[in-house]
C-alpha cells in the first residue's frame, strides 16, 4: 500500500503562512497594532521604527489595555475580543475582528508586549520568538499597551528577501499613519524613525486642523469642505480647489466607516466629479469619508482589510459624485458647506455617469434620467439620407432652457447669457476660512487685455491675468452642455447652404458620423459619396465661422469616427467643439466684449477651470508684487 502524500501542517508553519497574507512589510504590522490601539479606545499613540521596521517597530498606546490571561490569549491565531459568532461578519464596527494580525506578527518576529489595565495595579510582559512565549512576568507600567517587533522575518528570509529599501518601508509606513491619523483627528500621533522624529501631530479639533498638521498650511488653504446626506449613507470631507493637482492619486484618501480603503467605485467617483476641472494625468488632494451601516458594507473580502464590498454601490458612487461635483461648482471656500441633502438626487448626471464607470445605479431617480440614447456612428438613416433619430440626436435630464438669442460680439465670441433657473446676477463670493475667494471677475476694474490673449484685471488685493480662450471655453461648453440636456443643441440656420469636400480616404467615416454631427448642433446632409452640405451650425456660435467649425471638428476625429460610448463620450466632443469654436489667443477684444464674456463667466458653473482642466486665471498677490520691487 502505499505511503500517505497528504499531512496536516505543523501549527508553527500555518500561522507563518498566514502571516504572509496579513503582514506583507512592516507598514502592514504598524497598520494592524495601530488600528489594535484605535480600537482600545488610545487617545494618544506613538510609533518608533528602526531600519524601516526591520529592525525595530514599536507601537505604544493609552489605550484600554489587557489582563495577563487576555495577553497571553491575544496571540494565539483567532483569538480576539471583537466577534463572537458569524452573524457579527455582517455588521463589523471595529477596525480589527479575524483575530490573526498579532498572532501572524508573533510567528514571523522576535516580539515584546507590556500592557496594563487601569483598574490592575501591575501590568503583563510576554516575550515571544517564532510564536513560542518565552517569558511571562509583571511589569510596573501606566496602563496601555507597548508592542515591539524586532528582526521582523528573521525566520521566513524568502520574504525578508522580496522587501524594499529603507527609504521605500519608511515611506509606506508613514504613509499608512497618515491615513490612519487623517481617519481620528481627536487622536495623538507620533512617528520616529532612526531616532529621527518625522511628525508629531497633537490631537486635532477638526479635519482641516489634521489636514493642516499633516500636509501643511498651503494646501489646506486650498481645500473645501463638502457634505451629503441620504437616508442611511452621509459622504464628507475635504477636496481641493481645482488649481491645486497633483501627477499621481496618492492624495485622494478614501474611508469607509473610519476604515481606510482602496475601493474602486469611491476613486471613480472622485475622478468623475474632477473632470473638466484638472488638466489630464492630475489628480486632487480629497479625504472622503463614506459612512453607513455596518451591514451595508462587507469589509471581510480582503485579508489585509482595505478593499470593502458596498450593498449598494450605485448609491455611494451617486452620493459621492454628487457631494464633490455639487460642491466643486463653487469653489469659494464658504460656498456650499452646509448640507447638501436636496440636491443628493438631482444631478442630472449621476445615472449616466454611474453607468460609464461600471457602476450599477440602483437608487431612485427622476422619470427622465434614462440616461443616453445617442445615436451610434453608422446607424441606418432613412430615405433621404437622413438617421431616423436625428432629431432627438441625445436625451438628458431636462436642465435649464437656454435663453432665445444672445447678442453677438465681434467676430468670434457670442455671450451666451444667463440661462432658465440659474443666478441671474452674480452672487459675492463668500469670505473665505481657509484661503482666497475665487473672484467674481465682473466686479473687478478692467484694466486693459496683453497680448491678445490675457484679460487684465485688478483684484481687491492683487492682479487677476484671465486666460480669454479658456474662459470662454469653459462658458461655451456649460451652455452647449445645459441645452444637449434640454432636448439638443440649437442650430441657426445658414443664409446660404455650403458645400464641403471629404478627404476620400475618410469620406465613409464621416458620412457614418452625420448623426453624431447634427447631435452637436450642424445640420449637415450628404451631398454625393465625398461631399457634404452644411445648412446650419450650433447657434451658439452663429453661422459666420459654421465651415471652419465643421471643418475643425471632421479634423478632430479618429480613424473610427467619433467611437461615442455613453455621455462621458459624447462631452469629450462638446469639449471639441467648445474649443474649436472660442475666442483665441491673438484675437483682440473691445472693452463692450471684455465685459460681457466676465458676467458671463461669473454665471457659469466650475468657471476656474476649462473642460480640458487648465486653469482661467492666475493671481499675483499685492504683497508679491510688491517684494519683487523690494518694498
Amino acid at each position: 500500500m502505499a505511503s500517505r502524500i497528504i499531512h496536516i501542517l505543523p501549527e508553527q508553519v500555518a500561522s507563518q503562512i498566514a502571516a504572509g497574507e496579513v503582514v506583507e512589510r512592516p507598514a502592514s504590522a504598524v497598520k494592524e497594532l495601530v488600528e489594535n490601539s484605535l480600537d482600545a479606545g488610545a487617545k494618544s499613540i506613538s510609533v518608533e521604527i528602526a531600519k524601516g521596521g526591520c529592525d525595530l517597530l514599536s507601537v505604544a498606546d493609552d489605550g484600554c489595555g489587557m489582563g495577563a490571561e487576555d495577553a497571553i490569549l491575544s496571540i494565539r491565531r483567532h483569538a480576539t475580543s471583537k466577534i463572537r459568532d458569524a452573524s457579527d461578519l455582517t455588521a463589523i464596527r471595529t477596525l480589527g475582528f479575524r483575530g490573526e494580525a498579532l498572532a501572524s506578527i508573533a510567528s514571523v518576529a522576535r516580539l515584546s508586549m507590556s500592557t496594563r489595565r487601569a483598574a490592575d495595579a501591575d501590568g503583563a510582559e510576554l516575550t515571544i520568538v517564532g510564536g513560542e512565549i518565552e517569558q511571562n512576568r509583571v511589569c510596573a507600567m501606566a496602563p496601555g499597551t507597548r508592542i515591539e517587533v524586532r528582526e521582523l522575518f528573521f525566520n521566513t528570509p524568502a520574504r525578508l528577501k522580496f522587501l524594499k529599501t529603507v527609504p521605500t518601508e519608511q515611506g509606506a509606513i508613514a504613509e499608512a499613519i497618515q491615513r490612519l491619523a487623517l481617519a481620528n483627528h481627536g487622536v495623538a500621533f507620533s512617528l520616529s524613525a532612526d531616532g529621527r522624529v518625522l511628525f508629531d501631530l497633537p490631537r486635532a479639533s477638526s479635519l482641516i486642523e489634521r489636514i493642516r498638521q499633516l500636509f501643511g498650511a498651503k494646501l489646506a488653504a486650498r481645500m473645501v469642505p463638502f457634505e451629503s446626506v441620504r437616508p442611511e449613507m452621509r459622504v464628507s470631507g475635504f477636496a481641493s480647489l481645482s488649481q491645486e493637482s497633483f501627477p499621481t492619486p496618492r492624495m485622494v484618501f478614501t474611508f469607509v466607516n473610519r476604515r481606510a480603503v482602496r475601493d474602486r467605485v469611491l476613486m471613480r467617483a472622485t475622478a468623475q466629479a474632477y473632470e473638466t476641472l484638472l488638466p489630464r494625468g492630475r489628480h486632487p488632494a480629497v479625504a472622503l469619508f463614506v459612512e453607513l451601516r455596518p451591514d451595508d458594507v462587507d469589509v471581510n473580502v480582503h485579508p489585509m482589510k482595505t478593499e470593502v464590498r458596498f450593498k449598494r454601490a450605485g448609491a455611494v458612487f451617486e452620493l459621492v459624485f454628487h457631494a464633490l461635483r455639487d460642491r466643486l461648482a463653487d469653489q469659494t471656500p464658504a460656498g456650499g458647506a452646509g448640507v447638501a441633502q436636496s440636491s443628493v438626487l438631482a444631478h442630472p448626471d449621476a445615472a449616466a455617469v454611474a453607468e460609464s464607470s461600471g457602476v450599477a445605479a440602483d437608487a431612485a431617480t427622476p422619470d427622465d434620467s434614462a440616461g443616453v440614447s445617442a445615436t451610434p456612428a453608422g446607424a441606418a438613416a432613412g430615405a433621404d439620407g437622413r438617421d431616423a433619430s436625428a432629431s432627438r440626436p441625445l436625451r438628458l435630464v431636462p436642465d435649464s432652457a437656454a435663453r432665445a438669442e444672445q447678442r453677438a460680439l465681434g467676430l468670434g465670441y457670442r455671450g451666451t447669457g444667463s440661462a432658465a433657473g440659474t443666478a441671474a446676477e452674480p452672487v459675492p463670493a463668500a469670505p473665505a476660512p481657509n484661503g482666497p475667494a475665487i473672484p467674481l471677475y465682473s466686479r473687478l476694474r478692467i484694466i486693459g487685455q496683453i497680448f491678445a490673449g490675457y484679460i487684465a484685471l485688478e483684484g481687491e488685493d492683487g492682479l487677476i491675468l484671465v486666460d480669454q480662450h479658456a474662459a470662454h471655453e469653459r462658458v461655451t461648453f456649460e451652455r452647449l452642455r445645459a441645452e444637449l440636456r434640454s432636448g439638443s443643441i440649437r442650430t441657426q440656420q445658414m443664409l446660404a447652404p455650403e458645400t464641403i469636400e471629404l478627404d476620400p480616404a475618410r469620406a465613409a467615416q464621416v458620412q457614418a458620423a452625420l448623426s453624431e454631427l447634427r447631435a452637436l448642433g450642424f445640420e449637415v446632409e450628404p451631398f454625393g459619396p465625398t461631399t457634404i452640405v452644411l445648412k446650419g451650425t450650433p447657434a451658439v456660435f452663429g453661422p459666420e465661422g459654421g465651415p471652419r467649425l465643421l471643418s475643425d471638428m471632421i479634423s478632430s476625429m479618429g480613424e473610427s469616427g467619433f467611437g461615442l460610448r455613453g455621455e462621458a463620450a459624447f462631452e469629450d466632443l462638446l469639449k471639441q467643439l467648445a474649443c474649436h469654436g472660442s475666442v483665441r489667443v491673438g484675437r483682440s477684444l473691445q472693452e463692450h466684449e471684455i465685459v460681457e464674456l466676465l458676467a458671463d463667466l461669473d454665471r457659469t458653473r466650475f468657471k476656474t477651470n476649462c473642460p480640458h482642466g487648465r486653469p482661467v486665471h492666475i493671481e499675483f498677490r499685492r504683497g508679491q508684487i510688491e517684494r519683487m520691487f523690494r518694498r
